[in-house]
């Protein structure tokens, strides 16, 4: 597989801690971390070279030529509602533990290790999977995020936790949600549309089972 651990592998040292009951409101390190990102974006998108993931590009980096396609079609990251709703392309499915130091600590209904017991059963419902190469791929077949990049940084960027996270083409949206809904225990769950809106996305389009936790993104 090669690009990252399984969600299988469980490495040492890490705590197991809680979250945030109900999202906070925007705070000055929200704001900044969200115009940082549509401000890369925005350059981005208008490259005239720009693709959707360059040479080189990790599977979470965005830059001029990495993940460009997060914002396809859609300004700033937010939908103007006097144009038609884009399509969605694919789905990505959250589990959300192991938040960061601010949290309080040593939660084990949301710790790590019940976070990959969870992930395991849905590996083991769905089988194999590749690894995710890009952020917002072309929707045709699963795949598995890096689990272990630190809140804030990579594929947790959005985020104040680590998350084991997959990404689901629209075909199999019933299958695999309706899994995760089932089989989730105390774990809470962020599904999520991709349709180049990237704010929307993650804060309008979405829909959580259990308890919703905070992101880094707001609307502008």
């Amino acid at each position: 597989r090669g690009l990252h651990k399984s969600p299988f592998y469980s490495p040492p040292g890490l705590s197991r801690t809680t979250h945030h009951p109900t999202p906070p409101r925007p705070t000055q390190t929200m704001m900044n971390f969200t115009k940082s990102m549509l401000a890369l974006l925005a350059t981005a998108v208008t490259l005239h070279e720009a693709r959707a993931h360059g040479a080189g590009c990790g599977v979470c980096d965005v830059s001029a030529v990495c993940n460009t396609n997060i914002m396809e079609g859609c300004p700033q990251g937010v939908w103007n509602s006097s144009n038609p709703l884009p399509e969605i392309i694919s789905w990505h499915i959250h589990i959300m533990f192991n938040g960061d130091a601010n949290n309080a600590p040593n939660d084990p209904a949301h710790g790590e290790a019940g976070a990959l017991e969870l992930a395991a059963s849905f590996h083991q419902e769905f089988g194999p999977m590749d690894n995710c190469t890009m952020l917002m791929d072309d929707g045709k077949a699963m795949c598995e995020f890096p689990y272990d990049d630190e809140p804030g940084v990579a594929c947790a960027g959005p985020f104040y936790t680590k998350t084991a996270a997959f990404s689901i083409p629209t075909d199999d949206f019933e299958a695999t949600v309706g899994y995760m809904m089932q089989h989730r225990g105390t774990y809470d769950i962020l599904v999520h549309p991709n349709t180049g809106c990237l704010l929307n996305d993650h804060l309008e389009w979405s829909l959580w089972a259990g308890t919703q936790w905070p992101i880094r993104f707001f609307f502008p």
